[in-house]
């Protein structure tokens, strides 16, 4: 379970820097969201890509960054390194159609997000529980790691969503009423 735990603190938040988060902040989500994984309950793919360092000449990868930022917190014309790997990701996931914004970025004709970034397990259940349709979620780490061949990205996809559904929610109301027994 250790070494399940430690891939995910790779996946969901690689980015360092300001701000940089850890899985192991809040240990319930992420025992939980191993165990998902470990069960089979959610199924994790990984693909390995090419990455462009010259995708900014990338006309189509500029178009659709330069649509999308502005809606989000992104920035355009930054020069900055998460620009172009979300512009590499926005390529590499061509495939699912022209992406939207709606809260994050998303492909809405396959039910799919993007996530560029930092992102913690329960933000991960939040999203599968809160956005109708959602089939699957991409996250794109940092992907200069050494030992790495060529980058790779991931795609996190429920194989039962009810079922997450009722043990997300019943691990919730558990932890909800812990931290009302706290206050009291």
């Amino acid at each position: 379970m250790k070494k399940n735990m430690d891939a995910l603190e790779d996946i969901l938040c690689s980015y360092q820097g300001r701000g940089h988060l850890s899985v192991y902040t809040d240990l319930d989500s992420l025992a939980l969201f191993a165990s998902l994984v470990a069960y089979g309950q959610i199924k994790v793919e990984n693909y390995r890509y090419d990455y462009d360092n010259d995708i900014r000449e990338d006309e189509e990868a500029a178009r659709i960054y330069g649509v999308l930022a502005p809606q989000t917190r992104w920035r355009v014309g930054q020069r900055t390194q998460i620009e172009a790997i979300r512009m590499n990701a926005l390529k590499q996931l061509a495939f699912l159609g022209s992406p939207v914004y709606r809260e994050q970025v998303s492909y809405e004709d396959t039910g799919a997000v993007l996530v560029c970034g930092e992102i913690l397990p329960y933000e991960i259940f939040q999203l599968f529980l809160d956005t109708m349709g959602l089939r699957k979620i991409y996250i794109f780490p940092y992907p200069f790691w050494e030992g790495w061949e060529k980058p790779l990205y991931f795609s996190f996809e429920p194989t039962g969503t009810r079922e997450i559904r009722k043990v997300v929610l019943s691990v919730w109301m558990v932890r909800r009423q812990k931290k009302q027994s706290l206050v009291e």
